[in-house]
């Protein structure tokens, strides 16, 4: 009896071992078949290039450190942050899309040169113009170009009828311009090097007074004082660059930060 009772029970003990190694084998096998899944859900959203700096054309990679110093103390048009009837600030992303169509958002960088680009190019393979819309830390870019290398994620560029070499800003800056033509819309340059031409403005602007008001309803806990205090004025800086090929205008990067 004795021994039938131990043999019962080191059957029993051998069941419950290969059950738990059945059920740690099964587990292994399910974990392992939801890698692809997990793999799949951490690549959705945005691709991000964090230190990719293949996007030559990006201002907001590298901030040049020399426009304070040469920085004009005037203010160009607003009519040059227009394009496509699009204008720099928070919502250019989503008019951007919903007039030129959906496309991938691009993040590369991180702090000051943390940006965000969406891309798009005229239809075809050959000759191609891009327009790029970017959006930094604290500031809103747009780029124009029709020469240059390919860089990492350019492929994601979605092509648009609307970007031609014939597009131009709201004040009439585009592709194919000469230096004499852009000094007429801009006046005259920061600094000329070689063959780009930079212009940097930065002037102190009074809040308007919706802005004010949204300020105000976002920042509930400053009194009166401390809101005109620190939001009553804001700095505009512009960076406006164009680079020539031949005489004519082949790269247009348009840049505007607004600081309180």
């Amino acid at each position: 009896m004795l021994t039938f009772t131990m043999h019962k029970t080191r059957t029993s003990l051998a069941r419950r071992v290969c059950r738990s190694m059945n059920f740690a084998a099964a587990f292994c096998a399910f974990i392992v078949s939801c890698l692809p899944l997990v793999s799949s859900i951490a690549q959705v959203g945005p691709p991000g290039y964090t230190s990719d700096n293949s996007d030559w054309w990006s201002y907001t990679r590298s901030p040049e450190g020399e426009d304070e110093a040469i920085s004009q103390k005037r203010e160009p048009s607003a009519s040059n942050f227009h394009i496509l009837g699009l204008n720099l600030d928070d919502e250019t992303f989503g008019k951007a899309t919903a007039k030129l169509g959906k496309t991938t958002v691009v993040e590369r960088g991180d702090a000051s040169t943390g940006r965000s680009q969406i891309c798009y190019t005229s239809p075809g393979k050959r000759s191609k113009t891009y327009l790029i819309f970017e959006k930094g830390e604290v500031n809103d870019a747009f780029y124009l170009f029709n020469i240059g290398p390919d860089w990492k994620g350019s492929e994601l560029c979605t092509e648009s009828n609307l970007v031609t070499t014939s597009l131009s800003t709201a004040s009439g800056l585009h592709l194919g311009q000469t230096t004499a033509e852009v000094r007429a819309i801009l006046g005259k340059p920061s600094v000329i090097t070689g063959s780009r031409v930079i212009y940097s403005f930065a002037i102190e602007k009074k809040t308007a007074a919706a802005d004010f008001e949204n300020l105000k309803q976002r920042n509930p806990q400053l009194s009166e004082e401390e809101l005109h205090r620190n939001y009553e004025f804001y700095t505009l800086g512009v960076h406006v660059e164009g680079r020539f090929d031949g005489g004519k205008l082949v790269y247009l990067a348009i840049s505007k930060t607004e600081a309180y």
